[in-house]
């Protein structure tokens, strides 16, 4: 840990701010860096008032934040895009004191961004791949993390498990030939596990973090 001296926060890859407004509730600087138009719009819109919130147009790769001007860096369900190397290069610019905390991210659940169509379980649905997501990136992006995991399990009524799906990366959008089909089986899904119309998603939220030293 960094203690005290933990002041500036840049969460990379941040979205819509799923993980930037928790995080406000620090009272720390925080640099929301997201690359999607759309979605930096979404964020933006989200963190409206949060005045430790600076919503900037970046990526994992080029920031474009200041030199030495942040402590702590943040990825959510993201790492797995990011270049371990170029990545790595970015972080000790932007990072102070020759040292970074590094905090990834992944909620595990059944139905996430990372279907894998070579896993299926017993109706033919695809498993998800966030397991393999963390164990990846855990390998390729810390040296000595320590990884913890916790309990966070998820309810979604039919409206927000429309959003929650809608929102992966594999999703096609409403304009899209294969859109009817794509939100039949997510109708499928939810009537198949909903019960009295809330469907319970046992996801675990799986953490590694490490203090990474430079030179």
């Amino acid at each position: 840990m960094i203690g005290d001296n933990m002041q500036t926060i840049a969460d990379i890859g941040a979205g819509t701010g799923k993980l930037t407004i928790p995080l406000a509730r620090l009272g720390r600087p925080i640099y929301a860096i997201e690359p999607d138009a759309d979605m930096r719009a979404e964020l933006a819109g989200r963190t409206r008032g949060i005045t430790t919130v600076t919503v900037v147009d970046g990526t994992a790769d080029d920031t474009t934040l200041p030199a030495r001007s942040v402590d702590v860096i943040t990825v959510a369900q993201a790492l797995h895009w990011f270049d371990p190397k170029t990545f790595a290069t970015e972080c000790r610019r932007i990072a102070r004191g020759g040292r970074y905390l590094l905090i990834s991210l992944y909620n595990v659940t059944s139905f996430d961004s990372a279907m894998r169509q070579d896993r299926r379980d017993e109706h033919g649905d695809v498993i998800t791949g966030s397991i393999q997501h963390f164990e990846d990136t855990r390998n390729s992006f810390f040296r000595n993390p320590t990884v913890r995991s916790f309990p966070n399990s998820i309810r979604y009524t039919k409206e927000s498990w429309h959003a929650y799906m809608d929102s992966h990366s594999h999703s096609p959008l409403p304009n899209d030939p294969d859109y009817g089909s794509y939100r039949s089986w997510v109708d499928e899904l939810f009537d198949r596990q909903a019960i009295d119309g809330v469907l319970t998603d046992d996801t675990t939220c799986m953490v590694a973090s490490e203090l990474i030293r430079y030179e």
